[in-house]
């Protein structure tokens, strides 16, 4: 896994920012929601899974399928519309959307009524579904709106060449794990924060969006329309603590992450992360972490260590 690990990281640093946010938000994410819900891509599929990616475009009244068998994909549709049928049950996907799809007998894709629709496709391949698995994903799959995140790591996959696709193997493989991850914890929670008020939901993904930028509790106010005060009380029954707190734990995280996957200097990631100063990010650093950001970024980073401000990480 550590060759993996390597290929995604030789991608993330070629790539658009939104996939490198993706690597961070996944591996954040899945953790937090792994406290309220045990499923996960990884756990259904086992270490040996196999993935394919792929690109292709559909006329209208054309039709895919019907495919048989226990199935499993996600499917990114650019243009176009689609019905997607599984299982006798069906939904409409239409563009720009995403779907996690799955189904125990056949699976077919009608497409249409637009005249040209464009799908990227990342499809499990290993064989080692059962009904147990597929019913366990079921409640998940379904259309969503497509993330940066998504739409970056399917057209990563999308772009692999078929001449080195064998080699590959194990750098799509991890990617096909990721992506459908990635769908089935914003499906888990969008379904766990159904009851939560819009206006907390607002702040949350403004400071996930926002977290480089100057945010204060005037500016997380004026993003909510209410008062700083009416917005803490609302927030931490939402979330179980405030704004600002979640805002430096996000920080301190994406800063961890890149100390212990770049070579970037301390104050670069200081700077990146939104903290004002290199001290300040050692300091937050430091209490999170029991570890100084020198001998966090040790613990994972074998690179070359930059030594303009490496006394900032003592």
């Amino acid at each position: 896994m550590d060759q993996v690990a390597m290929l995604l990281n030789a991608a993330i640093a070629k790539k658009t920012p939104q996939i490198q946010y993706c690597i961070t938000w996944f591996s954040e994410e899945s953790q937090m929601s792994a406290a309220s819900a045990t499923l996960s891509i990884s756990n259904l599929v086992g270490p040996d899974a196999t993935f394919a990616f792929g690109e292709s475009t559909y006329r209208e009244g054309e039709v895919f399928g019907p495919m048989t068998g226990f199935q499993m994909e996600a499917v990114y549709l650019r243009t176009g519309q689609v019905e997607i049928r599984a299982d006798g049950a069906s939904f409409q996907l239409s563009s720009p959307g995403i779907a996690l799809v799955a189904s125990r007998h056949t699976l077919e894709y009608r497409y249409g009524p637009a005249s040209m629709c464009n799908v990227l496709w990342c499809q499990y391949i290993s064989g080692g579904l059962d009904a147990a698995r597929v019913v366990a994903i079921a409640p998940f799959c379904g259309p969503m709106q497509v993330s940066p995140a998504a739409a970056s790591l399917m057209k990563i996959g999308a772009n692999i060449p078929t001449g080195i696709y064998g080699e590959m193997r194990s750098f799509s493989s991890a990617l096909g794990v990721a992506v459908l991850e990635e769908l089935l914890v914003r499906k888990t929670l969008e379904t766990t924060s159904a009851d939560i008020p819009r206006q907390a939901q607002l702040v949350r993904r403004y400071i996930e969006e926002h977290l480089s930028e100057p945010v204060t509790s005037a500016v997380l106010a004026k993003v909510s329309g209410l008062s700083p005060q009416h917005l803490n009380r609302l927030y931490n029954a939402a979330f179980g603590e405030n704004p600002l707190d979640y805002l430096w734990r996000l920080r301190v995280r994406r800063g961890a992450y890149l100390l212990q996957h770049t070579g970037m200097r301390i104050s670069q990631i200081a700077y990146q992360t939104g903290f004002k100063t290199p001290n300040h990010f050692s300091r937050l650093i430091k209490e999170r972490y029991q570890l100084s950001p020198r001998e966090l970024r040790a613990q994972k980073w074998c690179g070359e260590v930059p030594d303009a401000d490496e006394a900032i990480g003592q």
